[in-house]
């Protein structure tokens, strides 16, 4: 067994300790988990979503729902950030729906369009190309460029080897790059009319 194997199993040893403490309702254990992964979350979201407010929501909802879920969760090795993302991804996808069902109101529509048009062409753009690609391609490009974790964190979050991993993000990446190229970056050079 060497240092990495050693490394993983101690951190799969710990989440299972946290795991069944959270179980128990341990407040210290939802504590560490709330002061340890929410600022991902956040940031997770952030990206998912176009309002702070929003995404402050949902980061907050992820750990009532991991709260009202922890009875059903079962421990399989991965880290507790893989579960929460899941429990992220879902309530997204949740409010992504919700919003397509209900049009803003006049005035909160008016304020989202200027807060749309404030943010920068390049994110736009960026934003557009992840939209396009395979859940799998998008999901490893955010938690590796985006949240800016390392390759070995996001293959335990994705239950893949780094190596595998690596392979992803670099398929993830042509592919992103491939679907940039066929947007129209006219409006995004300084100076150049749409």
């Amino acid at each position: 067994m060497d240092f990495n194997d050693r490394q993983r199993l101690d951190a799969a040893s710990q989440d299972y300790a946290e795991v069944e403490r959270a179980r128990r309702r341990d407040p210290e254990v939802w504590a560490a988990w709330h002061d340890r992964y929410y600022p991902l979350l956040y940031r997770y979201a952030q990206v998912r979503l176009s309002r702070m407010e929003e995404a402050e929501d949902l980061a907050s909802q992820v750990f009532l729902e991991a709260l009202k879920g922890i009875d059903r969760f079962k421990y399989q090795g991965r880290p507790v950030l893989a579960w929460l993302y899941g429990i992220a991804g879902k309530l997204v996808l949740k409010q992504r729906r919700q919003i397509s069902r209900d049009p803003l109101p006049l005035d909160e529509g008016v304020r989202s369009q200027k807060a749309a048009q404030d943010q920068s062409e390049a994110r736009i753009v960026v934003w557009s190309a992840l939209e396009k690609l395979k859940d799998e391609h998008r999901e490893v490009l955010i938690l590796r460029f985006l949240l800016d974790l390392p390759t070995a964190e996001v293959a335990r979050l994705i239950g893949k080897t780094e190596a595998a991993t690596y392979s992803l993000q670099v398929r993830a990446l042509e592919a992103a790059k491939r679907t940039i190229g066929a947007i129209d970056l006219r409006p995004v050079v300084k100076g150049e009319a749409a």
